[in-house]
């Protein structure tokens, strides 16, 4: 069954121009396995992971289909998150990688670790501001793991 979405995924992201809904349900799976956040209407997204065992939260900066790493010049992505009734504030730090050639200034990898990140598993989070390649982007707030996890299971 997996297959089977996957392909419908990947069929139904042409590069249709204009004639495509904004916001009208049309979402990408995150290919880290956590979630994927779209930035504006179908620009960029973050695709966000959360690994509970490392008390890490890491974010690429990908592309509108979520295919391609955006390399970007950020100092940090900064989050408001709310988990368990508490609002911590969280920065993500540049990740370098010397086999892609990434940077601290030129990376699409940001990650921070906490120690309060081991003991959530649900959590909503809020990017207060954020600028990719000349766009700002205010107040995304995004759930992790998605609510709506069997959107696109239809029985």
């Amino acid at each position: 069954m997996l297959g089977a979405t996957t392909a419908l995924l990947l069929s139904g992201c042409g590069d249709s121009g204009p004639t495509r809904a904004g916001g009208g349900g049309h979402h990408h799976d995150s290919v880290h396995g956590g979630v994927a956040v779209e930035l504006g209407e179908h620009q960029f997204h973050l695709d966000v992971f959360h690994d509970a065992k490392a008390g890490s939260l890491t974010a690429w900066v990908m592309d509108a289909h979520v295919e391609n790493f955006v390399r970007v010049p950020l100092k940090g992505i900064a989050l408001s998150v709310v988990a368990a009734g508490k609002t911590n504030a969280l920065t993500l730090e540049p990740v370098a990688n010397a086999a892609s050639g990434e940077t601290s200034g030129d990376t699409s990898m940001y990650r921070a670790e906490a120690a309060w990140l081991k003991e959530v598993q649900k959590f909503t989070a809020t990017v207060p501001e954020v600028e990719i390649r000349g766009a700002k982007f205010s107040n995304v707030t995004f759930e992790y793991p998605k609510d709506d996890d069997h959107h696109g299971h239809k029985h």
